[in-house]
């Protein structure tokens, strides 16, 4: 037995002691050392955050003195430090204290002063807090905001600099992220959270250089969605460019394998290179087995996708599309939970870095590839796309390319000659109505003295026979080589002065402008003439061609018929030929019969005649009759015969008879069939057919030609060409199509007059289309239906029309938005004398004349450039016509081509008929009057345009940069110059020729109003860019270039900002408040620009993007932002997936929301009463009668035409009235001419309004969703009435909080507590409005009246009540009492599996937080199982009742159930 008193156990003693005291001291002097070190790097943080903090206060107190002048840099500094004194220059300074020792090197006293201290009465309050034991100001307005005024907010481009420089750390930080998660992944179990390897490496990075900044950045970053989405952005590309590209090319070589390998097992072996003798053989097959099939090509591109994504560090930040759609955790939706131990929360963070990344594999990556290769190959490849033979170029050619673009299927330079073609027809429609129009002048005055001619409206009665007559007597002769007119014997222009002068009294300066006017005519129709004969193509010579002219006018182009003169009745019942020439008619079909070996009754003979008068339709093209009768002889198997008697005239006039057993076989008998179909002579229609002819005739030729020209040219440079020589030519130029020989192309004359130049080439179907028919959209076969076009197409026209050229205010607005492109387009950056001289152009060339009399310009072919764009004129316009570039106004044009759609229409046109003159004249006048308004700033811009091609070309011409050839048309003042100033401004200002065929078409469906607007604008802005870039690229256009592009990035950049920035500072707007006023606007301008207005007390505002048409561009990436910004709370990814939504919504709402007319009746029918925003027509308590009354009146007022509503506002404005309870201004309601209209903001009617919407209206929708689908009488699944409970309230969740925010912007805006509790309190309660305003939700319960009607139910039904199941309420009080109180505008997360009952227990596999660790797997002996009770339903010990009890009984059956 040892002793107690062990002198070597005392020492072992003593020594363990010393020992534990030596680890005990290292232990406390490590953790000192610990200590000490930490709050040194604590300490370094500190001072490089408050360095970025200096310097981020110093940059803004720089901007804040560039932007304000130093004086009111100094103001703002004195404000915020009343103490705060500029230091004194050295050589100013007073030191009157002498330097000694203790001055310079001792102690000196320490002056507390109290900075920032002094409260502004009214405006600001402070709040002072204590940070290392010293006073720390922080400057607040009455909404919370800084009132520092140097913590200005910050601008949008610094915010996306900042986010790039964050982004740009996050990209290896990810790296190191990813890697510390790997690690946290293999440690044991029970690691705390925070002392994993994220955590510890986050701890340590926070305290570098470089983890601070990346934090100040971030900071910074994230005050603009922009700088969010770019910081997103700059991190999925890093890592796609570091990672992802090598995951990629990783794949692919596997894929390569893997075909080798499964080509081998089919073949039995792989392919071998050494020693084998096919070498050829064997490369090919190396060559075959490297080329990735597309999904083995999308496959490598997920994986890559995927790969990159994964090293993303803001992984929860950024999110997923799955947490838009999906509620947290479910499927790619994000777990932003932190579990409780390092290796659970690794395992978390992971598998959302997985679901990121399977994002990113698809469909982020591929989606952006595949939009990048689809817009690359049609900006690359675009005209080739036809030819090419990939299956990937035919279908985004298919459905991409040729549906959205202008050409279609047609080749550029083919398309650019149709619009020159349809634009010389368009030109001569202009020439023939000057001509009448002078015409019209000429017997207007002469109308004033003498009664024959008192008829003004055109060319009747005696004059007429008179006019009609001499015009047909007007000859061509042919010298040198020209075609001439001929002008009038001697004989006949004295008969004609003498008619007019002595038998009708005309006074003689009238009869000689009258004699002149035709002459003028004449000289047209030969101008036409030797353009055609001067293109080489006339077969005969000038003498033969100037007869046959002359014979084309006398027998083809005089010749009306009285069967089609009024086109309302089709071919007229009313119209009775005489017996006898219907006699004649009889005779000519026996006698064809006999001919034919066949013999009718002349019975059967009348009413092949009658039939045909009944049935004849007139040739557009030739405007002859075409009929059809019984087929006879060897024909009789067709059984019918279709006729056209243009085909007895010749091109140039002659007759021409049928082959032997023909209908029509001499002269005679096609005078008979023009006088059954009522041939006869008019001077309008005389000038008119002949100058659309010859003007027709000479535009094709011009067409022909230039093709031809076109192409060989384009082969010469090396590019494909359009029309070939032979097949084998053709056929390899153009693959991939349909050859064909260009023979039968349009040729008014005859192949004995003319040869078409391309008669003997090939090429395309498509291109030879083109060539046949021109630019046209062919009608559907739905549209081509009567029902159709009468119900859908007529009202859709006429609604449109009536908003438009119908509208004195859209008149205005047409006419102003013009400033706007020209703006954009740099034309204002011209001189003052020159801007003035388009101003008179303008003027004087915009048709129809409403001010001037018609000036007829000058002669292009005569005149300078210079001098003839000057004049202006009838001529200018002609040419501008030509070109294409005037008469196309997009809306006006849109409203035209819906009434062209349906023009055939019979009654269409008897209506039309039974209008009126006047009426006729009115709206001929309107829509002229619109498409003028347009035309005046185009003809603008064309003389800018024009000026600045000249002042280019000159000043390099005298700097020695250019020489004259190097011009286009070799000089300054040469036509080509003016033709490429058109082309500018068809490029770059909306046109409807360029309207793709697809948004074409969508003007004849059911959806959408003037669809070719936005697109044009579309367009347009970027031909805008594109130009600009270009121009800036040439030396000598560099100048033009700059101008564009300041003028365009000032028009959409700065021109909203601006205007934004100065009605703030005008009306004291500061960015809180303006997002306040927003809150009440109405649906319309919810995402559009909008100038707030304050005066008087009033609040209104001015939707700047009505007027701003540009909007339709820079409006969905303000949608973008805004939904970004509404949701500043949630990931990128889902906010940005709500901007988007609604960019998208926006940009393509023009063209599929309802036309007006549709939508007026779907209002009425569809929506039962109620608009798609959502207001009422009727209230569903009125009678029958008086919902009519009020659905009437919806559509009047829908559908009225003109600017009915603005012309009531400017009414009661100028009576001093109110209208509606809502007083107008007039100054407001005038400056609506230009739409700039201030509209007034009734808050306080908005809130009442909004009161009814959401808390009234929409609770009884939302309590509707909580039973919707519950009385059926089926069993009721318990789980269902929970999600359903969950659902209703998320929604009454989104009411409540849209009305939080309604509140919030209103105490903004100036309303008290007080006024707004006298708002909301009579009409919600105290309770809920007191909730409301402390920011708590209150759910929906379940009240005892609607346990009782589902117990009735059950009854009735012979089910369960689950309202009456305990399991089931209890989750439903668990649900409820968790929302209640829930803080309003924050995420709504209630999963509603987590609360259904009898749902099996999932195994987790993490141990749960606290859970003891498993020390022993030795396996417990068999236990019995315990025995369960049956639970019981609880009871409240204060009634000794159940739920459903309470719920149920009366107070008598409650007291017998307690008693029980």
């Amino acid at each position: 037995m040892p002793s107690p008193f062990d002198s070597l156990s005392l020492i072992e003693e003593e020594k363990k002691r010393n020992k534990d005291a030596e680890t005990e001291g290292l232990k406390e002097q490590s953790y000192d050392q610990y200590v000490a070190e930490q709050e040194k790097i604590a300490a370094k943080k500190k001072s490089w955050k408050e360095s970025f903090d200096k310097t981020d206060k110093a940059i803004r107190e720089t901007d804040y003195a560039m932007k304000h002048g130093i004086d009111k840099w100094f103001e703002a500094k004195k404000k915020q430090d009343p103490d705060f004194e500029l230091p004194k220059p050295f050589w100013q300074r007073d030191d009157k204290e002498a330097d000694t020792l203790q001055n310079r090197y001792g102690e000196k006293e320490t002056i507390q002063v109290d900075n920032n201290k002094v409260i502004m009465a009214g405006s600001s309050t402070m709040d002072v807090k204590e940070e290392d034991g010293k006073e720390i100001v922080e400057w607040q307005d009455k909404d919370g905001k800084s009132s520092d005024p140097f913590n200005n907010p910050l601008s949008i481009s610094s915010s996306v600099g900042y986010a790039i420089q964050s982004g740009l750390i996050k990209i290896p930080y990810g790296f190191a992220n990813v890697g510390a998660m790997i690690m946290d992944l293999a440690r044991r179990d029970d690691v705390p959270v925070d002392q994993s390897y994220v955590a510890r490496l986050e701890t340590w990075f926070d305290k570098t250089m470089v983890g601070s900044y990346m934090g100040y950045a971030e900071e910074r970053a994230r005050e603009h969605a922009l700088g969010r989405i770019t910081e997103a952005i700059v991190q999925m590309y890093g890592g796609w460019k570091l990672v992802g590209k090598y995951g990629v090319k990783a794949t692919d070589e596997a894929m390569k394998i893997l075909n080798k390998a499964t080509d081998a097992i089919k073949n039995g072996k792989y392919v071998r290179t050494a020693n084998n003798k096919n070498l050829y053989q064997t490369a090919k097959n190396v060559q075959r087995l490297n080329k990735l099939s597309n999904k083995q090509k999308f496959v490598g591109i997920a994986v890559g996708g995927g790969v990159s994504g994964a090293m993303v560090y803001d992984t929860e930040d950024i999110g997923t599309f799955g947490d838009f759609f999906f509620d947290e955790g479910e499927l790619t939706a994000l777990d932003r939970k932190q579990k409780g131990t390092a290796k659970s929360d690794a395992t978390r963070m992971l598998y959302n870095k997985l679901k990121f990344g399977g994002e990113m594999g698809f469909p982020i990556i591929p989606s952006v590839i595949g939009l990048y290769k689809v817009g690359s190959r049609i900006f690359s490849q675009g005209p080739n796309l036809i030819y090419s033979n990939r299956a990937f170029d035919k279908a985004i050619e298919k459905w991409v390319a040729k549906p959205l673009r202008a050409r279609r299927q047609y080749p550029e330079e083919e398309f650019q000659q149709m619009q020159r073609l349809e634009g010389r027809q368009a030109s001569a429609r202009k020439l023939t109505e000057d001509y009448l129009k002078d015409f019209d002048q000429i017997l207007k005055r002469i109308s004033k003295v003498t009664q024959p001619a008192s008829n003004a409206s055109g060319l009747t009665d005696d004059i007429a026979k008179l006019v009609t007559k001499a015009l047909q007597q007007g000859q061509f002769i042919a010298r040198k080589g020209k075609i001439r007119p001929a002008g009038y014997t001697r004989q006949t222009s004295e008969r004609l002065f003498k008619a007019l002068t002595k038998d009708l009294k005309v006074p003689k300066k009238d009869a000689l402008d009258l004699m002149d006017a035709m002459t003028n005519v004449q000289t047209s129709w030969a101008d036409f003439l030797n353009t055609v004969f001067k293109g080489g193509n006339v077969n005969v010579g000038a003498k033969t061609f100037a007869n046959l002219m002359n014979n084309r006018i006398q027998n083809v182009l005089s010749t009306e018929y009285k069967i089609f003169k009024d086109p309302a009745v089709g071919v007229i019942d009313q119209y009775a030929p005489a017996a006898s020439v219907k006699k004649q008619v009889r005779d000519i079909f026996i006698r064809n019969a006999a001919e034919n070996d066949k013999v009718i009754s002349k019975e059967t003979a009348d009413m092949i005649v009658n039939s045909i008068i009944k049935r004849a339709q007139i040739d557009k093209a030739t405007g002859a009759p075409i009929f059809k009768f019984p087929a006879q002889g060897a024909l009789r198997d067709q059984q019918m015969i279709t006729k056209n008697i243009a085909e007895n005239i010749t091109g140039g006039g002659k007759f021409k008879a049928d082959p032997k057993g023909g209908l029509i076989r001499s002269a005679k008998d096609l005078t008979a069939f023009k006088k059954l179909f009522g041939n006869y002579q008019n001077a309008d229609n005389i000038m008119a057919n002949v100058t659309a002819d010859f003007a027709n005739i000479a535009a094709r030729d011009t067409f022909y030609n230039n093709m031809k020209t076109l192409s060989k040219g384009m082969e010469r440079k090396g590019m494909r060409g359009m029309v070939y020589d032979s097949w084998a030519k053709a056929s390899k130029a153009l693959p991939e199509q349909e050859i064909v020989p260009l023979t039968n192309l349009p040729n008014k004359l005859g192949e004995e007059v003319y040869t078409n130049p391309l008669a003997t080439m090939w090429t395309s179907a498509d291109i030879k289309m083109g060539l046949m028919d021109g630019i046209q959209n062919n009608l559907g076969s739905i549209t081509k239906n009567a029902i159709y076009q009468y119900a859908v197409l007529l009202p859709k026209g006429l609604v449109q029309a009536g908003k438009t050229v119908l509208g004195p205010f859209t008149h205005a607005r047409n006419f102003a938005s013009g400033t706007v492109t020209t703006a954009a387009l740099g034309n204002l950056a011209i001189p003052p004398t020159e801007i003035l001289k388009m101003l008179r152009t303008s003027m004087r060339t915009i048709q129809p004349q409403f001010f001037y009399r018609n000036r007829p310009g000058l002669d292009i072919t005569k005149a300078g450039a210079k001098e003839f764009t000057e004049e202006g004129g009838q001529a200018l316009y002609r040419f501008l016509l030509d070109e294409g570039m005037v008469n196309v106004n997009v809306r006006g044009r849109e409203v035209i081509g819906i009434f062209e759609d349906i023009g055939n229409q019979t009654g269409i046109q008897w209506a039309y008929k039974r209008m009126g003159t006047k009426l006729q004249k009115f709206l001929k006048g309107a829509q002229d009057l619109y498409i003028a308004e347009d035309d005046f700033w185009k003809i603008w811009n064309f003389g800018a345009e024009a000026y600045k091609l000249r002042r280019a070309y000159g000043n390099a011409l005298k700097a020695g940069k250019i020489k004259a050839k190097d011009i286009p048309g070799g000089n300054i003042n040469s036509i080509e110059l003016l033709k490429q100033a058109t082309k500018n401004v068809r490029e770059m200002l909306p046109n409807y020729a360029y309207v793709s065929e697809f948004v074409q078409a969508t003007r004849r469906s059911p959806l959408g109003n003037f669809v070719g607007w936005p697109s044009e604008i579309i367009r347009t802005s970027y031909n805008i860019a594109d130009i600009s870039t270009k121009e800036m690229a040439n030396p000598v256009l560099r100048r033009i270039g700059v101008e564009r592009m300041t003028g365009y990035a000032l028009t959409l950049g700065a021109m909203a900002p601006t205007a934004k920035w100065a009605f703030n500072k005008a009306y004291g707007f500061t960015a809180e408040k303006a997002n306040a006023l927003r809150e009440f606007l109405p649906w319309f301008s919810a995402d559009s620009t909008v100038l707030p207005v304050y005066v008087d007390g009033q609040y209104k505002y001015i939707d700047f993007s009505r007027g701003f048409f540009y909007d339709t561009v820079t409006q969905p990436m303000q949608a973008v932002v805004n939904g970004m910004e509404d949701n500043k709370n949630k990931p990128v990814i889902p906010g940005l997936v709500d901007g988007l939504s609604r960019a998208i919504g926006r940009l393509v709402e023009p063209f599929l929301s309802e036309a007006i007319w549709v939508g007026g009746i779907a209002d009425i029918w569809f929506r039962g009463g109620v608009t798609k925003q959502g207001v009422r027509v009727w209230n569903d308590r009125d009678d029958g009668g008086r919902k009519l009354q009020k659905a009437i009146l919806h559509l009047i007022k829908l559908y009225s035409p003109g600017s009915k509503i603005q012309l009531q506002r400017l009414y009661h404005a100028v009576m001093g009235e109110k209208m509606k309870g809502v007083q107008y201004e007039i100054p407001d309601e005038l400056l609506g001419l230009v739409g700039g209209r201030p509209a007034p903001l009734d808050i306080k009617r908005t809130l009442n309004m909004q009161i009814t919407e959401y808390l009234l209206a929409n609770e009884r929708a939302e309590r509707g969703l909580l039973f919707e689908g519950l009385r059926t009488g089926d069993p009721i699944d318990m789980n269902q009435v929970i999600s359903q409970y969950i659902y209703a309230n998320e929604k009454r969740y989104e009411s409540w909080s849209e009305m939080k925010r309604k509140i919030d912007a209103a105490k903004v805006l100036g309303f008290s507590d007080d006024k707004l509790a006298e708002i909301f309190v009579p009409r919600i309660g105290k309770k809920r409005y007191a909730l409301l305003s402390e920011n708590q939700f209150l759910p929906f319960g379940i009240t005892r009246n609607t346990i009782k009607d589902f117990e009735k139910h059950a009854q009735e039904n012979k089910i369960k009540n689950p309202f009456t199941n305990d399991a089931m309420m209890s989750q439903i009080e668990r649900i409820q009492e968790k929302m209640t109180g829930k803080g309003l505008n924050k995420e709504f997360i209630f999963k509603d599996s987590d609360y259904f009952i009898n749902k099996p227990m999932k195994k987790s596999a993490v141990p749960m937080e606290g859970a003891p660790k498993q020390v022993s797997q030795t396996p417990l002996p068999q236990t019995p199982q315990p025995k369960l009770a049956t639970i019981s339903p609880q009871t409240s010990p204060t009634t000794g009742l159940t739920r459903t009890e309470t719920a149920l009984l009366s107070p008598s059956e409650q007291e017998i159930a307690r008693r029980t």
